[in-house]
C-alpha cells in the first residue's frame, strides 16, 4: 500500500504542474503508468500523455472507453468507465482494467491499471458444524454474498486428510466435501475469496465427527 500511495502521489503531482489541470501526466517508457482508483459509481478521467510521435489508447475491458484513432505528441484524452455498483441479485466486487497506450509502430505499449471498487466480500460459517461418523459426502451452510461469478477466485481446503476435495456448492450457500469414517476428531475448513485486486478475503470453521 505504501508504493501505491507513492505512485498516486507522483502522477498528481505531475499534474498539477499542467497549468493546474487535474490530469495525470503519462511518458511512455514501455512499462506501467502507475494505478488509477476510481469510486463504484460511473464516471470519467482525464489523461494526459507526453510522449513524440503517433501514439494511440485502447482499453483491454469493456467497462473502460477510450477514444479511438490516433494521436500525435503530447495530448489529453477522456476515459470513462461503467458502474460497479450493486444491486438486487447482483453483487460487484473490486474489479481491475488495463487502459494501454501504444506507439504507432508498437514498439512502446504502456500501461495505466484502472482499479474501480466493489463491495466487501462476506463469508461467515455456524459454529456448529458437526457430522456423522460413518463418512460419506457431506455439505455444511456457508453464509456469503459471493456466488456463482467468482467461483474461480474461491479456494477450499482442509488441515485433516480425513476430508477431501472441499468446494464452494452449486447452490452458493455451502462447502461440500467427502468425509471418511472416523469418530471424536476434527478439522479446520478454510474458504478464502481472492479479488481482482489481489486481496484475500476468508474464513475458517471446525469441523467435528
Amino acid at each position: 500500500m505504501k508504493n501505491l500511495t507513492k505512485i498516486l502521489f507522483g502522477l498528481a503531482l505531475a499534474a498539477s504542474l499542467l497549468a493546474g489541470c487535474r490530469k495525470e501526466v503519462l511518458l511512455t517508457q514501455g512499462k506501467s503508468l502507475g494505478e488509477k482508483e476510481l469510486p463504484p459509481s460511473a464516471g470519467s478521467f482525464s489523461m494526459f500523455v507526453r510522449t513524440e510521435g503517433v501514439w494511440s489508447v485502447s482499453a483491454a475491458e469493456d467497462w473502460i472507453r477510450v477514444p479511438s484513432g490516433l494521436f500525435k505528441g503530447n495530448y489529453g484524452v477522456e476515459v470513462s468507465y461503467l458502474s460497479n455498483e450493486s444491486y438486487a441479485g447482483v453483487h460487484r466486487f473490486n474489479r481491475l482494467g488495463h487502459v494501454i497506450v501504444k506507439t504507432y509502430d508498437g514498439a512502446t505499449a504502456d500501461t495505466l491499471y484502472v482499479r474501480q471498487r466493489g463491495i466487501e466480500p462476506f463469508i461467515a460459517f455456524d459454529e456448529d458444524n458437526t457430522i456423522p461418523p460413518g463418512g460419506g459426502e457431506f455439505s455444511i451452510p456457508v453464509h456469503t454474498n459471493l456466488g456463482g461469478a467468482q467461483r474461480g477466485s474461491i479456494i477450499c481446503t482442509s488441515d485433516a486428510g480425513w476430508i477431501s476435495n472441499p468446494v464452494f456448492g452449486k447452490d452458493c450457500a455451502s462447502v461440500e466435501f467427502t468425509a471418511s469414517q472416523g469418530s471424536s476428531r476434527s478439522a479446520k475448513l478454510t474458504f478464502s475469496f481472492t479479488d481482482a485486486w489481489g486481496l484475500v478475503t476468508c474464513a475458517e470453521c471446525t469441523i467435528n465427527q
